[in-house]
């Protein structure tokens, strides 16, 4: 009986010949191909919470149909590698808005929630160092000065530092805030609650790229409070693929003098 090889008609390969060919095709005629690393994205949340005294009343009661009033870049000594498309950014919004359950207004109809967007490339509040008075932003790295003794004492902690070390970075970053809608033109801005997205690697990075990850990241959080410092989401993680080499037929029939 003749056994035929893929890609080589008419041509036979002895018996014995079979097994190591297809040792050969699974050990060495694989390779796993190159793909880019898995993005880590850190999502910031927070609800504002209304206190009487010393007594917290909680957060503003309010609905999910909300108005896009504003997306603005900071400005930043550094540019971003590419200008970002807002109307992508602005589609993809408006997507993972939907999916959690927002609404946007129609012509004449009242938001309950007014949105506003930031988004572009700094240094942002250190969330591990929330005894220390930091800037919302800046466009150099912050120096922060340790106020509260209990903070000194979380830095002892295993990992701590490196986190602080980490979120002390310059950063790519989308911050989406909402607002109560002023029940009178006098009423003064209420923040109802942000979400903060940011990935590390400004420079070299290009956001208009991983604007549909952060967002993904992020849109789970809108509207609701993290209770740590931020949460790390590792997004894109890499897909292994398998390319078949060539393979090669050795002879292992050894002729009898």
């Amino acid at each position: 009986m003749t056994n035929l090889l893929p890609g080589f008609p008419g041509r036979s390969a002895p018996r014995r010949a079979l097994p190591l060919l297809l040792f050969v095709a699974l050990c060495g005629g694989l390779r796993a191909g190159e793909s880019a690393p898995a993005l880590n994205i850190d999502v910031r949340s927070e609800v504002d919470q209304r206190w009487h005294g010393i007594h917290k009343d909680g957060a503003i009661e309010h609905g999910k149909i909300y108005a896009l009033a504003a997306i603005n870049e900071v400005p930043s000594a550094e540019k971003l590698v590419k200008p970002v498309r807002k109307a992508r950014l602005v589609e993809l919004l408006r997507a993972e808005l939907a999916a959690r359950g927002f609404t946007e207004i129609t012509a004449g109809q009242r938001p309950d929630v007014v949105l506003t967007v930031l988004y572009g490339r700094g240094w942002l509040r250190n969330p591990y160092l929330k005894g220390a008075m930091q800037d919302e932003v800046s466009d150099s790295v912050p120096t922060s000065t340790i106020l509260l003794p209990d903070q000194a004492l979380r830095q002892r902690e295993f990992g701590f530092e490196s986190k602080v070390q980490d979120a002390q970075q310059e950063k790519l970053f989308i911050r989406v805030t909402a607002w109560k809608y002023p029940e009178t033109p006098q009423e003064k801005p209420a923040n109802l609650w942000k979400t903060t997205m940011v990935v590390d690697d400004p420079a070299n990075r290009d956001m208009n790229g991983v604007l549909r990850e952060m967002l993904a990241a992020g849109g789970a959080y809108f509207d609701r409070q993290i209770d740590a410092e931020e949460i790390r989401i590792n997004s894109g993680t890499p897909e292994g693929r398998v390319i078949l080499g060539p393979m090669k037929i050795i002879e292992t029939d050894v002729k009898k003098k």
